[in-house]
């Protein structure tokens, strides 16, 4: 008689806790496993490669990625930078972009680079900022900020900034200086 005293106990404990369970709202649960404004994946020490016909593009590496996807405009934050190395058919670096932060918009295809940026062509050209943007659908990197530019001959200043991402067809918006530089051969 105990025996079935206990299974009947069971039986109800069960019960009262599966029809608990779906008194539950879904929503309550998933904010309480996802806070609002919480990132949706965490990622470290991370290595990315982009292809394209079997023929590495990119590769991406950052210390930390985390991807906010709830958002208005879902995006990938780099909250403690990223390095992207741009690659040829040749699988040579034909053009670098390292900052300290950075947020990627998938669907803007929009990357935000901030905070000590620097961009390195493979001829050694440097572009240095605070701020720079790089639209991929139109191959262009851009800033409204300070920019130094520097060249093999010479250091240019300015305000404002635009080019291809290989950085041979560029522009400075608003030449502040420039420096000639003598090069021994």
């Amino acid at each position: 008689m105990n025996n079935r005293k206990l299974s009947i106990a069971t039986f109800s404990l069960v019960a009262v806790l599966f029809l608990s369970c779906q008194n539950n709202n879904i929503d309550k649960i998933k904010a309480f496993s996802h806070p609002p404004g919480s990132p949706e994946v965490i990622a470290e020490n991370l290595e990315v490669l982009y292809s394209d016909s079997a023929v590495i593009r990119f590769k991406l590496t950052t210390p930390q990625l985390k991807i906010y996807e709830d958002e208005e405009v879902p995006y990938k934050e780099f909250p403690m930078g990223f390095k992207i190395e741009q690659y040829n058919t040749q699988n040579e670096i034909t053009s670098c972009i390292e900052a300290l932060y950075g947020k990627h918009y998938e669907e803007k295809e929009l990357w935000e680079a901030k905070q000590n940026v620097v961009a390195v062509t493979k001829d050694n050209d440097t572009l240095k900022t605070e701020l720079l943007y790089w639209d991929e659908k139109k191959d262009k990197i851009y800033s409204d900020q300070f920019v130094k530019f520097i060249r093999k001959e010479q250091i240019i200043t300015g305000i404002g900034f635009e080019s291809d991402l290989q950085m041979k067809n560029w522009k400075i918006i608003n030449v502040k200086g420039t420096v000639v530089v003598e090069v021994e051969e």
